[in-house]
C-alpha cells in the first residue's frame, strides 16, 4: 500500500498513519485480534481456549471460578483455561466439565489404564480424586511446601529418582509421613490431615 507523504507530514498525519499500522499489524495476525485480547486486570481472556475445548459459556465460566479459587489462595498465574503455573514451582491442571482426568489442552484424555502415566518423570503429581482422577499439582521443587487444599481421598504419584522422598505435613507444618523413594504412589490416599506437601 503506498501512502504519499504529503498527506503523512505535520501530527494529525502521524496519528493517521499509527492508525493505519496497527490495523495491518492486526491483519496480519494470525487468529487477529483474539490471539491478544486481554481481559480487565491484564489477564489473557481464555473464552477462545473454552470455545474450542467444547465449552459452553456456563462451563467456561464454572472453570474459571475454580481457577480463580486456586489464585485466591496461592501465588501463581493462569496460563490457559485449565492451567495454572505455580510461584513455588511446578502446576495445577483442571480437569475439564464433565471429564474425570486432567490434562493439558489438546492432549488425549486420559483413561483409567493410562491415568498414572501422566505424572511426568522427576515430578510429584497430587491428585484431588482416588485413582489419579480429578484436577492435578505436579510439582518439582525440593524443600518447598506446596499446599494441599483438598479434603477427603485422594492420590499422589512420586515420579522421581528412587533416592527422592515426597513430604507430607500437617497443619503445624510437622512431617506426618515421607513416601518410598520414586516410582512410588498411592491411589486412595487421605488428604484430611495432610495441609502441605514437599517433591523431595
Amino acid at each position: 500500500m503506498a501512502i504519499r507523504s504529503t498527506f503523512l507530514s505535520g501530527t494529525p498525519a502521524k496519528a493517521v498513519l499509527a492508525l493505519a499500522m496497527t490495523a495491518l499489524t492486526l491483519l496480519a495476525t494470525p487468529g487477529g485480534a483474539s490471539a491478544t485480547t486481554v481481559a480487565d486486570g491484564g489477564r489473557p481472556d481464555f473464552a477462545a481456549q473454552a470455545r474450542t475445548a467444547g465449552l459452553d459459556g456456563a462451563q467456561a465460566k464454572g472453570l474459571q471460578k475454580r481457577v480463580d479459587s486456586y489464585l485466591a489462595k496461592e501465588a501463581g498465574t493462569q496460563v490457559a483455561v485449565n492451567k495454572i503455573t505455580l510461584a513455588k514451582g511446578g502446576e495445577i491442571l483442571l480437569t475439564l466439565p464433565g471429564e474425570k482426568y486432567a490434562h493439558e489442552l489438546g492432549a488425549p484424555q486420559a483413561t483409567p489404564a493410562t491415568a498414572a502415566s501422566g505424572c511426568p518423570y522427576t515430578y510429584v503429581c497430587a491428585y484431588s480424586g482416588e485413582w489419579y482422577t480429578g484436577d492435578v499439582k505436579q510439582l518439582f521443587t525440593c524443600n518447598t511446601l506446596n499446599s494441599i487444599p483438598w479434603t477427603g481421598t485422594g492420590s499422589w504419584i512420586n515420579n522421581q529418582r528412587a533416592e527422592l522422598h515426597a513430604r507430607f505435613y500437617d497443619v503445624n507444618r510437622n512431617v506426618g509421613w515421607t513416601s518410598p523413594g520414586g516410582y512410588s504412589d498411592d491411589p486412595d490416599a487421605p488428604w484430611g490431615w495432610v495441609y502441605y506437601l514437599s517433591p523431595c
